[in-house]
């Protein structure tokens, strides 16, 4: 079947019993070895090719298709292709004696050792790594339903002549996402079937997921592409503006990083590591180079434990939050229109509020949802739009600091603020660039709706030209100077506050002690 068929993922715990448990750790372990196996024999391979005399001789050859052919049928020759590791995968299989996984499972290894092996080749990513004893391997899957089998009739998974049977089957998501399921024919076609281990709370527990060809059930009713919506991304928070809707909005607002209680449980970590090895130590502190032992306790292994289910449990609240977020959007509208960053800068410049939000999986997370739910998501270049400098009133361009948060609309009274406004304009961009025509147009209406909010507001100029006041500090909530003074004036739009910065002179700060 074709690669770019649709395929959607229903998932079901498994309820097994200590037996099952000890053969599914077994096949895991086997495929652990099986994974490692060829990804050594692909690396000797490897070296051996960029060894020989024919692949010196086509890198001296200039840059061109000759070129790029050549290096093709060298790599084919070699075997370092993805159909040639799954053939290596499965002689491997074979070689072993074993017969913990099938056929297919152990393709399925080969093509997972190629995508990480191809990405080395083409310098796209670092050398992989062989898979240790402690980390494992968590998960293995088919081709297709033969091997690992989904009795839709029994609701059951059979892997080797072994039965798993699956829990929450009859909830509706799940019964309508399995509704018309035939093997052969009919409107759904099961793909292959994945079985997933995880570590939740130390313990591990086995999933199933079942790969459906087609779409998954509506759960939301999203816009047409004809509705538009603007989105400016931050390290944290997004700004989306439609002719109805307009917010600045948190990414992932429930994640709590929780820094010191991590950090207390990495210093516990460290002291049990020292106290076990104090041997692998130099006398300043410092690890010794070289190959070391080292000797891991129960209370480190609990401890560690504790900190993986911390992250794994940010991650998973992390991941609902960009679902959320990506429904809301997409509801409102089915072409979404937003500024292409380097998210790499974000890591290196904001790394907490990078962390907490995770921006970079929301943006893959939106066009995802975007794919499946018939929508678009359009990047425009930032370094030609320009959006958080351009101002259509002027037509003209103005360079700000990245604590001027409000954007003064054609040198008015009126203040807009910078990432609304940059999502604005993200909404009306046409393949030429802005249209100045469009943007006063549509205006009145965006003033109208950003006021009501928060977003828009009057503020005359100062003698100098100038705005008064366009640096906005934490919210009264979160700044103690605010709530000493007593004198904020906040801006709320839906989710987020601004409070503005105040002068308070001493005179006026002895009257309110005195009240």
């Amino acid at each position: 079947m074709s690669a770019t068929t649709p395929t959607f993922v229903i998932e079901f715990a498994l309820r097994v019993n200590d037996q099952q448990n000890r053969s599914l750790t077994q096949k895991f372990e086997f495929g652990r070895m099986l994974y490692n196996a060829t990804l050594g024999t692909a690396l000797g391979r490897l070296q051996r090719m960029r060894e020989s005399e024919q692949w010196r001789q086509v890198c001296a050859m200039p840059k061109g298709k000759e070129r790029n052919k050549r290096f093709s049928e060298l790599q084919k020759s070699c075997g370092l292709t993805e159909n040639g590791l799954r053939t290596i995968a499965n002689n491997h299989r074979k070689a072993s004696g074993r017969n913990d996984i099938g056929a297919h499972e152990a393709q399925c290894i080969g093509r997972t050792v190629w995508r990480a092996l191809e990405r080395y080749i083409f310098k796209n990513a670092g050398k992989p790594r062989f898979k240790s004893f402690t980390r494992g391997l968590n998960s293995i899957e088919g081709t297709d339903n033969h091997e690992i089998m989904y009795k839709p009739e029994r609701q059951v998974i059979v892997w080797r002549k072994q039965v798993f049977q699956l829990i929450d089957v009859d909830t509706p998501y799940r019964k309508e996402a399995l509704t018309d399921l035939n093997d052969k024919t009919g409107f759904k076609r099961i793909k292959y079937c994945r079985i997933v281990r995880r570590t939740i709370k130390g313990r591990k527990r086995w999933y199933a997921q079942i790969c459906l060809q087609g779409y998954p059930p509506v759960r939301k009713v999203y816009a047409p592409q004809s509705e538009v919506v603007g989105i400016d991304p931050g390290p944290s928070q997004i700004a989306y503006f439609h002719e109805r809707y307009a917010a600045v909005v948190k990414v992932a607002p429930n994640v709590d990083l929780q820094e010191k209680v991590v950090r207390c449980l990495q210093r516990k970590i460290d002291r049990a590591r020292r106290a076990n090895n104090p041997g692998n130590y130099n006398v300043d502190g410092t690890i010794k180079k070289g190959k070391l032992k080292w000797e891991i306790s129960h209370r480190m292994q609990k401890l560690s434990a504790e900190l993986a289910e911390h992250h794994r449990c940010l991650a998973a609240t992390r991941e609902r939050d960009h679902g959320t977020l990506a429904n809301l959007l997409l509801q409102m509208g089915g072409t979404i229109k937003i500024e292409k960053n380097s998210y790499l800068s974000y890591q290196r410049n904001f790394g907490k509020s990078t962390t907490r939000s995770g921006m970079v999986s929301f943006v893959a997370h939106l066009k995802r949802s975007a794919e499946r739910a018939g929508a678009k998501v359009l990047e425009l270049n930032a370094y030609d739009l320009k959006l958080s400098q351009y101002d259509p009133v002027t037509d003209a361009y103005r360079k700000k600091p990245l604590k001027e948060r409000w954007h003064r609309w054609g040198g008015s009274e009126t203040l807009v603020q910078r990432d609304v406004m940059s999502a604005f304009l993200a909404c009306y961009v046409t393949e030429n660039g802005h249209n100045r025509a469009l943007l006063l147009e549509k205006w009145p209406t965006a003033e109208a709706l950003l006021s009501g909010s928060g977003l828009c507001r009057q503020e005359p100029r100062n003698d100098q030209g100038e705005p008064n006041s366009l640096r906005l500090t934490k919210p009264e909530s979160e700044s103690k100077t605010a709530r000493v003074r007593g004198l904020p004036r906040t801006l709320c739009a839906r989710s987020e506050v601004w409070t503005e910065k105040t002068k308070v002179i001493p005179s006026e700060r002895a009257s309110c002690r005195s009240k």
